[in-house]
């Protein structure tokens, strides 16, 4: 629970250059909440209502630091979000070891140095509450996204662990399980890489168009995802997992479902991906 004797809490937004990152600072910072964002050169924001603290999350010095600034900045640190990730796109021969390290670098130990360094802040003041922000890719593992979505499955069973270690300290953890999307960006970029291997005519190519439209196509929006996880921070009585959109029905079905049905789902999508290509 957030400490009773603050109007508002305090908030950190790891990775708020963009994206939903940017969206989620802006609507705290509305509701009246004192916010600060990181990203890696806070000299180089494009968002100048946004007070940033540089951090980059593969220097676990740089992490220590940034909060140690966040919490000399804002008298505390009652919540962290961490909105950094890195996705790339391929089968598993198709992507590099240096590509899986850069994902699993961004995606579990980033969030394992952000966690490491918030906890003691926490403990010390007497509450706190840090949010993964995990995906469908938590949920259901994707062919094509092996690195995304096993890295995000680590990041769920870290935080979970996390969860139990730190409750008896009045610190929460809670994990964000959005689907895709809609923002207003191109089809591939940042948020959807592509394996260096992958050649044109790959079914990788074929599965990222089809992500690409589901983004589009999406009716969940940065906005809501950011007034679910203020809700979240407003709750007297928090859960562990908050599945948003199409994620709630399929955290359901992975939950009763037999195998051989969840292998046919997959299989559907993979074939009607190549369909459409």
């Amino acid at each position: 629970m957030i400490g009773k004797s603050k109007k508002q809490p305090t908030v950190l937004v790891c990775g708020a250059s963009g994206g939903l990152g940017t969206v989620l600072a802006r609507t705290l910072q509305d509701k009246g909440m004192v916010v600060r964002g990181t990203m890696r050169d806070p000299s180089k924001s494009t968002t100048p209502d946004i007070d940033m603290l540089a951090m980059n999350v593969m220097d676990e010095q740089s992490v220590t630091d940034c909060l140690a600034a966040a919490k000399e900045a804002m008298g505390g640190v009652d919540v962290v979000v961490n909105c950094v990730n890195e996705m790339v796109l391929g089968s598993v021969e198709e992507t590099s070891r240096q590509e899986l390290a850069r994902v699993y670098d961004i995606n579990v130990l980033g969030l394992a140095s952000i966690a490491k360094a918030s906890v003691p802040i926490m403990r010390a003041q007497g509450h706190g509450l840090i949010i993964s922000m995990s995906s469908l890719g938590g949920l259901l593992a994707v062919p094509f996204l092996s690195a995304y979505t096993s890295s995000k499955f680590a990041l769920e069973a870290f935080s979970e662990a996390l969860y139990h270690e730190v409750k008896a300290d009045s610190i929460d953890v809670a994990i964000m399980q959005p689907v895709a999307m809609h923002m207003d960006r191109a089809d591939v970029g940042d948020h959807l890489k592509i394996a260096a291997d992958a050649s044109e005519t790959s079914t990788t190519q074929a599965i990222v168009r089809m992500m690409a439209k589901d983004t589009r196509e999406s009716k969940l929006t940065p906005e809501k995802v950011s007034l679910a996880i203020y809700d979240v921070i407003k709750s007297k009585k928090r859960k562990l997992k908050y599945p948003l959109d199409r994620a709630r029905v399929l955290g359901k079905v992975k939950r009763i479902a037999p195998q051989s049905l969840i292998n046919k789902m997959i299989d559907g999508l993979v074939r009607d991906a190549q369909k459409a290509s």
